[in-house]
């Protein structure tokens, strides 16, 4: 049984060093990618939005392509979505892994329709001091009435954002399926999301996730709605090797305990 628990613990070990791998030729590719399009930009402000028109105008809408079976929760790697398309989370992650790589702090935003359900994902941008909120899927940003730039702070405090189409291209589309539309959120009550719920994680996805807000909610206070998530967690290799890490330490602690 001890042979058989250092031997699995190997075996994960090893698996943990080729995630990690793999992680590090993927996001050498995102960078190269990313590098390549913000090229000769001015100033960060204008690389976050070379990177947003391009994401916006091809790349495919469709469900994100996924870790197969149970690892599937862990969503989409940013390659697969560069390569295949994917959806409004997708999307936003390949947006916020190419501006990390090209050192623009960003992080995932859910905003949310009364209930409150997880309605969409967007995405936080910092530009110096200031935090931009951006739809790359939709093609707008968020601004206040004043059109200077609005924080989920604000958000959460009653602020109704005006959407900016981002697009300079009059005739600029979305691709989805054969469908193709303009900026902006289409009507419809799917679009009718209450701000004042906008948060940084979608914390309904899941039974898992539902608990853990349930407990961390009142532990933070209620800033567990404020806190941004690393880039790195938007890479499901990472997240992957955690887990195996993970398992294989619990593996060599029951075999030194069962030697």
């Amino acid at each position: 049984m001890v042979r058989i628990a250092l031997a699995a613990a190997l075996l994960l070990g090893l698996a943990t060093l080729a995630l990690l791998a793999a992680y590090h030729v993927r996001r050498k590719r995102i960078a190269t990618f990313a590098r390549a399009l913000t090229r000769g930009s001015g100033s960060k402000e204008e690389a976050v939005f070379a990177l947003a028109r391009t994401l916006f105008a091809t790349v495919p809408r469709r469900p994100d392509p996924k870790f197969p079976s149970i690892f599937a929760p862990l969503g989409a790697s940013p390659v697969a979505v560069l390569e295949v398309g994917g959806c409004c989370a997708g999307i936003h992650r390949l947006f916020i892994t190419a501006l990390d790589a090209i050192g623009i702090p960003a992080s995932q935003v859910t905003v949310c329709r009364p209930g409150p359900d997880a309605a969409h994902c967007l995405a936080q941008v910092q530009l110096g001091g200031a935090p931009l909120l951006i739809d790359v899927d939709y093609g707008v940003s968020y601004r206040r009435p004043d059109g200077q730039a609005v924080s989920l702070a604000e958000l959460r405090a009653g602020v109704v954002p005006v959407l900016q189409n981002f697009m300079p291209d009059a005739g600029a589309v979305r691709v989805q399926g054969r469908s193709r539309t303009p900026p902006g959120y289409p009507g419809g009550r799917y679009f009718a999301f209450d701000y004042r719920l906008t948060c940084t994680a979608n914390w309904t996805m899941s039974p898992v996730r539902r608990v853990a807000y349930a407990v961390l909610n009142p532990l933070t206070s209620g800033r567990i709605d404020y806190l941004r998530l690393p880039p790195l967690l938007e890479w499901p290799e990472v997240l992957l090797a955690g887990i195996c890490a993970a398992a294989a330490i619990l593996l060599v602690a029951v075999g030194t305990l069962g030697g």
